[in-house]
């Protein structure tokens, strides 16, 4: 089987990711694939609009193959933790310019690099079987993917929240923040799709009422919005150590149990990301980008990317070392390190 599908059905592209062995993982070969064909289907006046979705029951896409990276890194002339995620990004950003609907099926898994798939597009529908996270911080990496535009547009503190914890979000969570736009049941998203692919011509109103035709009406449980004036309390601070100290300091339940969580993240992680969001939120997605691939580039010449996927994604010893082990030791320098300008190999 093809690692991605793609085939064009009345006025829709569809596009299905066919790697379900690894949650249909993003991989350098499926970008390409996507990449190479966008501008067309934009010039296209047969294509009214593109659909993406993952094969199985389990996931749209858990992500970037990053094992692929991890393991290509002693390999002579590798440059793919150049190419892969400087392709990556750039698709990302003809989604965010693309003229005509992009329907995103976040059905399962959705995360890290599979939200870099949707959430620029026009619409990401969730069911109650999704479950997003940004959860690039426990594998020594930031969130990426146009990360810090849509986290640092989402209100108040939750995509600082969202980063530094890579805590798991339901499929209200995930509507309430904004990475999601409409719920469509589970049962009766093969209808929906079936609908849509019977379209010979149609434009974003026609989108919006086809969904409206089979969307759920829910009453919101959102945790996110049970927890927001703590996440408020917390992440309002300047600075990743400032929320590392409010957090210390406080004998909370809520205040324990998050700084368990973040003790488990790459120091070095959780500060980049922090003044990641802080910066992006008066950047453009294409400069958000651009910023990211500098970081990026950084991180994979550092030690704690590769330790983070050793411990969680090769060896499994959920174990990981960092370098440095505490956030008080990343200083200044370090964090400044991150965002030099790459010269001639910038992103634009």
């Amino acid at each position: 089987m093809n690692e991605i599908d793609i085939k064009q059905t009345n006025g829709t592209v569809v596009i299905t990711l066919q790697r379900e062995r690894v949650l249909n993982a993003l991989n350098l070969n499926m970008v390409r694939e996507i990449y190479k064909k966008i501008y067309d289907w934009e010039a296209d006046e047969s294509v009214s609009g593109v659909l993406i979705k993952g094969s199985g029951e389990k996931a749209f896409c858990a992500g970037g193959d990053i094992v692929q990276v991890y393991h290509a890194r002693n390999e002579l002339n590798n440059n793919i933790s150049d190419t892969f995620f400087r392709e990556e990004y750039l698709l990302n950003y003809a989604i965010s310019k693309f003229k005509k609907p992009w329907v995103s099926i976040l059905n399962g898994i959705a995360m890290g690099g599979g939200l870099g798939l949707s959430v620029h597009g026009s619409h990401r529908i969730v069911t109650e079987r999704t479950i997003t996270a940004m959860p690039e911080t426990a594998i020594g990496l930031f969130p990426d993917v146009g990360g810090g535009y849509f986290l640092s547009r989402m209100k108040n503190s939750l995509g600082k929240y969202i980063a530094i914890t890579g805590n798991t979000l339901d499929y209200q969570d995930t509507i309430y923040c904004g990475i999601g736009t409409n719920i469509i049941k589970n049962s009766d998203l093969d209808k929906f799709i079936e609908s849509l692919l019977d379209q010979r011509k149609y434009d974003e109103i026609t989108i919006n009422s086809l969904i409206k035709e089979f969307e759920k009406s829910t009453s919101f449980k959102s945790n996110l919005n049970n927890e927001e004036n703590l996440i408020n309390k917390y992440f309002s601070q300047e600075s990743m150590i400032q929320v590392y100290q409010a957090l210390k300091e406080d004998d909370s339940d809520w205040a324990k149990k998050t700084l368990a969580i973040i003790n488990k993240k790459s120091p070095t992680s959780m500060t980049i990301a922090f003044e990641q969001i802080k910066r992006s939120a008066e950047l453009s997605l294409k400069d958000c980008l651009a910023m990211e691939f500098r970081i990026c580039q950084a991180m994979m010449s550092k030690h704690d990317f590769y330790e983070g996927v050793r411990a969680n994604l090769v060896d499994k010893d959920r174990k990981p070392v960092w370098s440095p082990l505490h956030i008080k030791e990343i200083s200044e320098e370090i964090i400044s390190e991150h965002f030099k300008h790459l010269g001639n190999k910038e992103l634009f």
